[in-house]
């Protein structure tokens, strides 16, 4: 069960309070009592009277922590522990049981003193929700948004009384599938047909509908909302095929610019270090968003996208925030602003690798109608959010962004190397085998690539051989660097003509060679 941001101007519990029992409100309001106020839901066929108001105005007691009084009674109790979102009855009440807070609302007296007002999921006294609870179930459930077709299916075809509605919306759907011609100049004239569709259905089903369920605006919101849903996914196949073709260019724009985002981070994007992490449940979230066949699924898509980089990149500062001089974090440094969060949409973006973004926006844009659930206003600032971020992908060029960011490639992988080597060594093969039938190729006609793998062939060869030339080497190596080499003196020394060493020495360099001692003395390089 949820709570909506209006309950308490539509609370029955709430307005009696305002009105009739307006001097128990007040006194509330002296004391700084906690005001608890059952769900609407739950209040469904019950008498507010005295009696049940002062059950649900609660003081602190005097005597622990954490306890509360009803003003009616010293003997009974309730408890709240801060951080745990339930209160908890004692002594006094026919029962023990624990009742959700679903929502708190900090208000402010004439003194401006502050007290709370707590929306709670039902009354804390069990006798006034033993008939009541599955009333307030189900009409939770009720209430529930349906974004998929499957599930406005389902729910439109549990009430009886529309079957008939149903049936003929059915037809018209069926109508428009087979005749109606969707063309891409005229996508303005196939939303107004498909509007004015759903809002006879919404007509005739509230029409039908039961007098308890016609009086909810809630349920009238849900109703409309599952029937706009229902219509739009049962002609998704004809019309999104459409949208399509006429945003091609800006999805193909799209999937090349994520072709060059690979492996680029928040960070090279301008991104503050303290928000440049990997966000994988937004990117999987986003993923799904080519699977999805209603506009208002792939809002919820969006805005579930938006949410799960917002945990993420929380998550991310309080696992690398530092504690300052005086011991405390410095997380309240970090504020995610506009300038960061549209980046880092931009990486989510082209990691997710959707095929339609364009296309999906203007979906959502101009096939919404009816769809004014509580999250309203949240989905579509994550769809303006959205908008920017793909509008910052097409005016953006970045060609040139990885090897700004990531540098050249100066070297080149083992596993690269060992395969252009492998290839190298066949090719040379098969010109071996081709030079023993026909010389009319020549060394010319290599190509470029090849002629530098051979090199690089010849530089692995020749680094091999001095290898085994240093294995055969003697003396004991230094930790201090290199020292002279020392190699072992032959057995046999070749006799030298020595008038033709000096001519090729010169004297000096003859009589070097000339001196006794083995070891050279002096720098060493």
């Amino acid at each position: 069960m949820s709570c909506d941001d209006d309950e308490l101007d539509n609370n029955p519990f709430f307005l009696a309070l305002q009105t009739t029992y307006l001097d128990l409100y007040e006194r509330a309001q002296e004391k700084c009592h906690l005001i608890c106020v059952p769900l609407s839901s739950s209040l469904e066929g019950l008498t507010i009277n005295q009696k049940f108001v002062e059950t649900h105005i609660l003081r602190t007691s005097p005597y622990f922590r954490g306890q509360y009084l009803t003003i009616n009674s010293h003997s009974r109790t309730v408890l709240l522990e801060e951080g745990s979102g339930v209160l908890q009855t004692g002594e006094g009440f026919s029962a023990t049981i624990t009742v959700k807070i679903l929502n708190e609302e900090l208000a402010y007296n004439k003194e401006y003193k502050h007290y709370k007002i707590l929306v709670i999921e039902r009354p804390l006294d069990p006798i006034y929700h033993t008939k009541n609870s599955s009333k307030g179930q189900s009409n939770g459930e009720l209430y529930t948004p349906r974004v998929s077709l499957v599930e406005c299916k389902a729910f439109l075809k549990s009430f009886d009384e529309y079957t008939v509605v149903l049936r003929s919306l059915d037809d018209s759907i069926s109508r428009f599938n087979k005749n109606y011609m969707v063309l891409k100049n005229y996508l303005q004239d196939a939303a107004s047909r498909l509007e004015n569709m759903a809002a006879d259905a919404i007509e005739n089903c509230t029409k039908c509908t039961k007098h308890k369920l016609y009086s909810d605006p809630k349920f009238r919101e849900a109703l409309s909302g599952s029937i706009e849903s229902y219509v739009l996914g049962s002609v998704h196949q004809k019309v999104f095929p459409v949208i399509c073709e006429e945003f091609a260019a800006d999805d193909q724009l799209l999937s090349r610019q994520c072709q060059k985002l690979s492996g680029i981070t928040p960070e090279h994007l301008g991104v503050r270090v303290e928000f440049s992490c990997p966000l994988p449940s937004a990117v999987v979230e986003l993923a799904n968003l080519d699977g999805l066949t209603t506009p208002r699924a792939k809002q919820l898509c969006l805005k579930s996208a938006v949410d799960n980089v917002t945990e993420g990149l929380n998550a991310f500062v309080r696992e690398n925030q530092q504690p300052n001089l005086q011991g405390q974090s410095s997380s309240g440094d970090a504020c995610l602003t506009s300038d960061d969060l549209i980046p880092i949409l931009v990486t989510v973006i082209a990691q997710a690798k959707c095929s339609h973004l364009q296309s999906d926006i203007y979906y959502m844009e101009n096939f919404t109608w009816f769809s004014t659930t509580k999250d309203m206003d949240n989905v579509s600032y994550c769809l303006v959010t959205f908008k920017a971020a793909v509008e910052y992908m097409k005016t953006t060029d970045f060609s040139d962004l990885k090897s700004q960011h990531m540098g050249p490639r100066n070297e080149i992988s083992i596993d690269d190397l060992m395969a252009a080597t492998n290839s190298l060594s066949v090719d040379n093969g098969h010109s071996r085998e081709k030079s023993r039938t026909s010389n009319n190729r020549s060394p010319q006609s290599a190509s470029r690539m090849d002629r530098q793998l051979e090199r690089i062939s010849k530089i692995l060869q020749d680094s091999a051989g001095e290898l085994k030339t240093e294995k055969r080497k003697t003396g004991p190596r230094s930790i201090f660097g290199a020292r002279p080499e020392v190699y072992q003196t032959p057995d046999v020394v070749p006799q030298q003509d020595p008038s033709r060493k000096r001519q090729e020495l010169g004297e000096f360099l003859s009589a070097l060679q000339d001196d006794d001692f083995d070891q050279p003395f002096g720098k060493q390089t």
